[in-house]
């Protein structure tokens, strides 16, 4: 998966600057590196669209080695995963779209942990997309999903002129 130096500074927390010279290079060099698998599910649900997207486990593991030899180089592939999960999630929302009767649209998603949705949903909505089975998604004890670039979401389809 392709991610260009914008769509990473957006998570980088940098007051919104897009890197320059050898940071720059430094952060396409990881994006680059980055064990990214991009998978998602999603299904309507009556008035309602329920998806799941992830970039898989190996991101994980490659996060974690990075951390302990540089913590800038792991804070660097942390904006890299949010970047590309962000992606994975524009696409499956594309999908949907497409999908969508003459009229109808969508709504901007909304995730448990996010706009007063508790953390529990998340295994509710996990359950009903299979997530577990069909993308290796799944939660912690702690309603936190696994793997950590993995977000499931809830977007309502409005009918026609709302």
């Amino acid at each position: 998966m392709e991610l260009s130096l914008e769509e990473i500074s957006v998570y980088l927390r940098n007051g919104g600057a897009v890197p320059e010279g050898e940071f720059a290079a430094r952060v396409m060099e990881l994006a680059a590196a980055a064990p990214v698998a991009p998978k998602g599910v999603w299904m309507r649900d009556g008035a309602e669209a329920v998806l799941c997207g992830t970039i898989g486990p190996r991101f994980d593991l490659w996060h974690r080695a990075l951390s302990v030899s540089s913590a800038a180089d792991a804070l660097i592939a942390q904006a890299v995963g949010a970047a590309a999960v962000e992606k994975v999630m524009d696409r499956l929302e594309d999908e949907i779209r497409e999908s969508l009767a003459e009229g109808e649209s969508l709504s901007p998603r909304r995730s448990p942990g996010y706009g007063g949705v508790p953390l529990s949903v998340n295994g509710v909505l996990l359950a009903k997309l299979d997530a577990a089975k069909k993308i290796g998604v799944s939660l912690t004890e702690s309603m936190l999903l696994v793997p950590s670039k993995s977000v499931v979401a809830v977007c309502a389809i409005l009918p026609k002129g709302r």
